[in-house]
């Protein structure tokens, strides 16, 4: 009986996580194209095959939905495999081919654009979240910038290693916000590319 009970949970929690996933899914296509507001929570459900009810008891809220669709993006843009030695090289040209996947999906950046100048306000649901999804790409390319100066000798920059990364995320924010309105007016991907490139010290 508890070998059963066992089994019952582990394929109870693989049909859950199916189950979200599928919602996720579902939630990315329709967000990017009608946006957050236009999307409405049952047309997500019925287009994950799933009662309105389940989306509510995974996700509680769309806020909640909108966030998670913005984990499983990410992490669509992480590698399958990482190397032993980060290089920046490896890094400058992972970041400048996350820009270059972003741009294949603009309806979901640009909502994503919008959420974080909303966030921007105290007290709102996403704040916390897109906080730290900063510090994690801040905080990855702080260290590749001093990691670089260390190596290479590099005192051409006045800003700390921490200041060079917000500058850096906080203007790839804004390209995209840029290409937004003025759709292939800049390679964006080219423009992030060379920002951390002349962070890190490389040709």
């Amino acid at each position: 009986m508890p070998e059963e009970s066992t089994t019952g949970r582990a394929e109870g929690y693989a049909t859950g996580r199916a189950t979200k996933q599928s919602i996720v899914e579902s939630a990315a296509t329709a967000f990017s194209q009608t946006g957050f507001y236009g999307t409405s929570l049952r047309g997500i459900a019925r287009e994950a095959g799933v009662d309105h009810s389940t989306l509510l008891h995974h996700f509680g809220t769309k806020t909640a939905l909108l966030l998670a669709v913005i984990e499983w993006h990410d992490a669509q843009q992480m590698p399958s495999e990482l190397p032993q030695d980060l290089s920046a090289e490896f890094i400058a040209d992972g970041f400048a081919a996350t820009a270059a996947r972003n741009a294949e999906t603009p309806g979901l950046v640009q909502l994503l654009s919008v959420l974080t100048a909303e966030a921007g306000a105290e007290g709102h649901p996403a704040r916390e979240t897109l906080q730290r999804r900063h510090d994690v790409v801040t905080a990855l390319i702080a260290w590749t910038i001093r990691t670089q100066r260390e190596s290479l000798g590099l005192t051409h920059d006045p800003l700390t290693p921490e200041d060079r990364a917000a500058v850096i995320v906080a203007t790839w924010d804004g390209l995209q916000m840029y290409d937004a309105l003025h759709p292939g007016r800049l390679d964006v991907p080219a423009l992030v590319g060379r920002s951390l490139r002349d962070a890190f010290g490389l040709d």
